[in-house]
């Protein structure tokens, strides 16, 4: 018995052995592939590395401008998704048509445009139209702004609906890490929240 349980140990001995002896190759090719060094490597001039790290602060405001239009694209997508299924749902509930659904909660609930809301428009916008007479273009003006109260009352009307349901936004904005020491500033220094300003003076 103890003649074959050395020989178990002996067997079990050579087979962590020889884990141990694998181990450290595959340490170094896992190492190899997923240093965040080397994925950071941008370019090499001369065998010198150009690291992300390196233009970073360059191309800072650069990059906060774009993921914020980036943000901002995805959130519109994002929200019109959302009030798409909202209304849908909405019309399902009531067992009516989507577009009966509009016609009932927001073309039948919109008033109609006035003259006096026409001529204050066009007064506003006069120089942009050519200086144009409000004759030739009052159809265009009183269009522009019945469409403009539909949007208003369907973006209320989902608004409405989106309370009442169950909606998690995971899309978040960027944030940007901003270094305030030294920099000029108004107010208590601990206070809770700041705002931060950026100017281009040229």
């Amino acid at each position: 018995m103890r003649m074959r349980s050395a020989s178990g140990s002996i067997g079990i001995a050579g087979a962590i052995a020889g884990m141990l002896l694998s181990l450290p190759t595959v340490l170094f090719a896992q190492e190899t592939q997923e240093t965040p060094a080397a994925r950071e490597i941008l370019a090499t001039v001369d065998g010198q590395a150009i690291t992300a790290a390196e233009i970073e602060k360059s191309i800072k405001g650069q990059m906060l401008r774009i993921n914020n239009q980036v943000y901002s694209v995805k959130k519109k997508a994002v929200d019109a998704l959302i009030a798409d299924r909202l209304l849908s749902r909405e019309a399902t509930k009531r067992n009516i048509s989507r577009a009966e659904l509009l016609k009932q909660e927001v073309a039948d609930k919109i008033e109609a445009v006035t003259d006096k809301e026409v001529e204050e428009f066009y007064n506003k916008n006069k120089a942009r139209m050519g200086n144009k007479p409000l004759e030739e273009m009052k159809a265009r003006v009183t269009q522009h702004l019945q469409s403009t109260k539909k949007t208003k009352r369907q973006k209320a009307f989902t608004a409405g609906l989106r309370k009442t349901a169950n909606v998690k936004m995971n899309l978040l904005p960027p944030i940007a890490e901003v270094a305030v020491d030294g920099a000029p500033s108004k107010g208590p220094a601990e206070a809770p929240v700041t705002l931060v300003e950026f100017s281009d003076y040229q």
